[in-house]
């Protein structure tokens, strides 16, 4: 039987720069209220599957039946070389592999012989599951004005993975950690995407607009935020709210090799007219998320 421990130590070996472990009780009633009222205000955008898993992501055992622990892990993104601000901005996040391959490989081999396949499910952005809330209740970080998640001693430029598993494990006591609420994310958004309450208006936040949108600008907030200096020398992805947090302690020497810029994405100033030459230059880049299919 697999232990907190040994797990900790396997997946810490993958690259993690934290671990921790959650019981995959219902979710708050707080956590609740805040995505739906979200969601009724419209500010989730063209995101419609969000409003249809809402209820999905109320209970866990809608994603993996019997399921009692959640095991949440971050991986540092922040890379040791910078794009040229004279080019056109892409998200750091998307400067390396796509993390669901490179994340979703390790963990896995990490698991194998530990945990049965069929007593646990690898969650990265691919099913109805609130990783930052999961991620706050295994202690892991706290959620910061920004909406992104705070990693004690490293910052917010982490991907998150939930382990989601069907085996007893004692859990972490959750974070209780507070952003700083110094306004830093919120003065330093070129948009005003940052709402006080600590959620993003979709539709004025570039990372969305540069994205995840599809098809032509209709919302006139949305035509606005794209007209402005930033919108236009956006490519790909806007990180201007995560870079100037004054808790990000990240020099991305804890950044996994998959994850740093090659000299062709360090160069790039415009998207390939199409995925198959995307995937020539740039094999396994986030990049090809800008030529899939509208969910």
């Amino acid at each position: 039987m697999a232990t907190p421990g040994h797990l900790r130590e396997v997946l810490k070996d993958t690259g993690a720069v934290a671990v921790g472990i959650a019981r995959a009780d219902a979710v708050s009633e707080g956590e609740r209220r805040r995505l739906a009222g979200w969601l009724a205000s419209g500010r989730h955008a063209g995101m419609a599957w969000m409003e249809r898993h809402q209820s999905l992501r109320n209970d866990l055992s809608n994603v993996l039946p019997g399921v009692r622990s959640v095991i949440s892990l971050a991986y540092s993104y922040t890379p040791s070389l910078e794009r040229s601000p004279e080019l056109p901005y892409i998200s750091r996040y998307a400067y390396g592999q796509d993390y669901h391959d490179v994340l979703r490989k390790r963990v896995r081999q990490a698991l194998e012989g530990i945990i049965p396949n069929a007593e646990y499910r690898i969650c990265i952005d691919s099913a109805p599951v609130s990783e930052r809330y999961w991620a706050q209740r295994s202690g892991i970080g706290y959620r910061a004005d920004n909406g992104m998640l705070i990693v004690p001693g490293v910052g917010g430029e982490t991907f998150l993975v939930e382990v989601l598993t069907t085996l007893e494990l004692e859990p972490d006591e959750p974070s209780h950690e507070e952003c700083l609420h110094c306004s830093a994310c919120r003065r330093a958004c070129p948009t005003g995407a940052l709402l006080d309450d600590g959620t993003v208006d979709c539709r004025r936040c570039l990372s969305y607009l540069t994205i995840e949108h599809r098809g032509p600008l209709t919302d006139p907030a949305s035509v606005e935020a794209m007209e402005t200096p930033a919108g236009r020398g956006t490519l790909f992805g806007c990180d201007a709210c995560v870079r100037v947090c004054p808790l990000n302690q990240n020099d991305g020497s804890r950044t996994l090799p998959e994850f740093q810029p090659t000299a062709e994405l360090l160069e790039l100033r415009e998207l390939p007219a199409d995925a198959g030459e995307l995937a020539r230059i740039l094999p396994g880049s986030p990049l090809k998320r800008k030529f899939r299919l509208p969910k």
